[in-house]
Formats: structure tokens, C-alpha cells, sequence
């Protein structure tokens, strides 16, 4: 029996070729086959996802420390498991659209919008000072001027969701290269863990997303929460740290990420009015 691919000479037993690493193929094409091929060459997609996948839900510190010690063939590579969880709620997260925007525009509740409300007027209110009619008209108006800035910001996050989340997993990484330690893993390691973490949270995400649509809206809120608890859950395993640790670890992070957050909003902020003034886009009109 040869090769062919490179007519290579191969034993019978042979299941791939010493020569140009091709598989040898003894059984004749299906649909099945067709389709399976075409996911794997496409997406990676074969059984190791889904080996991935059901270890990465117990066990995610496994799956990272394999991978990050050389053990590369049991589990999918962590950029390709990042893109399948990517891709997936990019499609389903485009395919309802609208939900998408409502469900993410309604995860802040009136406490917050009054705490912001209090703060834009330059005082303390309590809830006894929006027993005022005009007060709680002008309230109302501000939440849904609030609701309404939420939902454009979510639908341009949707539009460029890919992006966004790529853009995403260095900030990541980075503060959890500073937060957890250099000593035990460098950046490149970091990296591995937070692309299956977040390859994960998308998958999660997902899932909950579809059963809000048919259940209650908190459904999907609640991906956030699932998300911080598996976030700590994998770097506890993986830094060996006590749960008071964890804890004080994950509020610095936290705390870190949410400065972040703030800097690059203000920063985008001024860029976009800066642009507006030297284009004349009129972008706030």
C-alpha cells in the first residue's frame, strides 16, 4: 500500500503516513464524513472540542495546564476554542438582535439610574426627595434617556461584537498577569487561560441567552455572575490559593478592570469628538 498523497510506501496498518503526516483514508465518503472534515479544517472542530468542552466545565484549570506544560493533542488549541465560543454568539446574538440590545440595556436597575440621577443634579438625593412630581418626571425622563444611550452603546458593541471581544482578551490578560502573578505564569500562559475562560463564558453566555428568550430576561443577566464565579474558580485551582485570597484577588481585579474601562471609555469618548470637529460628521446630532 502506498500513500496517496506522496506514494509513500505504508504498511497496511498504517493509519497516517511517515513521510508527509497525511491520513490514510481506507473508507468510502459520506455526508457525514463531508461535513465532519469541513468543520474540522474550518473550525478545528472535531472531537477535541468537545472533549474540550466537557473537561473545561469541571476541571478548566486541567485543560489550561496541560495545554500551557505541552500537552497539545488531548485538547483544542485555546485561540480555536476562543473562535468557536466567538462565533457562535455572534450568530445567535446578530440572529436576535433586538433581544440582544433590550436584555443587555435592562441589566441596570433604577437604583443605579437614580444614583446617577442624584449625582447629575449635585446632590444627595434620597428616595423621599423623588416624591416631588416634577422630580420624578424629570427622573423618568433621565432613565429613559439613560435606557436609550445604553441601547445604542449595545447595539454598536453588537455590530463590532467580534472585535470587541478580541480586543478584550489582552486588557484581560494583562490584569491578570499583574493581579494573580508573574512568578507562576508569564503573559503568553495568561493568555492561554483567559482565551479557554472566555471561550467558555461565550458558550455560557449563549446557552442562557436562548433560555431568556422563552423564560425572563435575568436569565442572561446572570451569565455575568456565572462568569466572575468561574473566572475565580479557575485561577484559584490554578494559583493553589485559599478562598479569602481568591476573593481579595478577584476585587483588585476588578477594581483594576473597571479603571480600565473607564480610561479607554474617556479616551474613546474624546477621540470620537475629536474626529466629529475635524471631519464635521456631526456624530451627536
Amino acid at each position: 500500500m502506498s500513500c496517496k498523497n506522496c506514494d509513500y510506501n505504508l504498511t497496511e496498518t498504517a493509519y497516517y503516513c511517515q513521510d508527509c503526516g497525511a491520513k490514510v483514508v481506507k473508507d468510502r465518503l459520506t455526508i457525514r464524513k463531508i461535513f465532519q472534515e469541513f468543520l474540522n479544517k474550518v473550525f478545528g472542530w472535531d472531537n477535541t472540542y468537545l472533549r474540550t468542552l466537557r473537561t473545561i466545565v469541571v476541571a478548566p484549570d486541567k485543560v489550561a495546564q496541560d495545554y500551557i506544560s505541552g500537552i497539545r493533542k488531548k485538547f483544542m488549541p485555546p485561540f480555536t476554542f476562543l473562535l468557536i465560543g466567538l462565533t457562535i454568539a455572534t450568530l445567535v446574538f446578530n440572529a436576535f438582535s433586538d433581544k440582544y440590545v433590550e436584555f443587555s440595556s435592562g441589566m441596570l436597575n433604577e437604583s443605579f439610574y437614580r444614583l446617577q440621577f442624584d449625582s447629575a443634579k449635585g446632590k444627595n438625593a434620597s428616595s423621599g426627595n423623588l416624591e416631588n412630581e416634577s422630580n420624578q418626571e424629570a427622573f423618568e425622563d433621565f432613565v429613559e434617556e439613560q435606557i436609550e444611550v445604553q441601547k445604542k452603546s449595545q447595539g454598536m458593541i453588537l455590530k463590532y461584537f467580534n472585535l470587541f471581544a478580541f480586543l478584550s482578551i489582552p486588557m484581560y490578560t494583562f490584569i491578570a498577569f499583574v493581579v494573580f502573578g508573574r512568578k507562576q505564569y508569564n503573559y503568553a500562559e495568561h493568555l492561554v487561560i483567559n482565551c479557554y475562560i472566555q471561550g467558555f463564558s461565550m458558550i455560557t453566555s449563549t446557552l442562557l441567552f436562548l433560555m431568556a428568550l422563552f423564560i425572563h430576561p435575568y436569565l442572561f443577566t446572570s451569565s455575568v455572575l456565572i462568569a466572575i464565579f468561574y473566572y475565580s474558580f479557575t485561577y484559584k485551582r490554578l494559583c493553589d490559593l485559599t478562598l479569602a485570597r481568591t476573593l481579595w484577588k478577584f476585587i483588585k481585579f476588578l477594581i483594576i478592570l473597571t479603571i480600565t474601562f473607564i480610561v479607554i471609555t474617556v479616551l474613546f469618548g474624546i477621540l470620537l469628538v475629536l474626529i466629529d470637529i475635524i471631519f464635521g460628521l456631526n456624530l451627536f446630532n
